[in-house]
């Protein structure tokens, strides 16, 4: 995915780290479904015209880094990514999962990008050094 360019004098590409946890952090997020989840929010990612960089979480929560263009509205793909991968899960693997109601969206600059892919690819240890 690229940049946009508008009349020939702006050059706009956005980066947004993305969370948001399970409905009352409950640890529902199982490793028996979790890459079949990032898998299928992946596909929403794509149809909907971003570009994923990254995604990973532990069982309460989940982090995305993905690129856009401005002319992209973030809350409306994050209602379709909560909204369908809860419908997802729910169908297939545990009929009670659900996500909580708001999320956290941060703009990332391009220096920062690697850093944060990092710190989402590696949310398990992560989590296991702040226990």
């Amino acid at each position: 995915m690229g940049y946009i360019l508008i009349n020939n004098h702006a050059y706009i590409k956005l980066y947004y780290h993305l969370v948001w946890s399970t409905k009352n952090r409950t640890l529902i997020i199982k490793d028996e479904f979790k890459n079949d989840l990032y898998n299928y929010i992946g596909k929403i990612i794509v149809a909907k015209g971003f570009h994923l960089i990254a995604i990973g979480g532990v069982q309460d929560h989940i982090h995305l880094l993905i690129q856009t263009s401005p002319t992209k509205n973030i809350s409306d793909i994050v209602c379709k990514i909560k909204s369908n991968s809860s419908r997802f899960v729910k169908e297939n693997f545990l009929s009670s999962f659900a996500w909580q109601e708001g999320y956290a969206a941060f703009t990332i600059d391009e220096t920062s990008i690697l850093r944060i892919k990092n710190y989402i690819e590696n949310q398990e240890e992560h989590h296991k050094l702040s226990d």
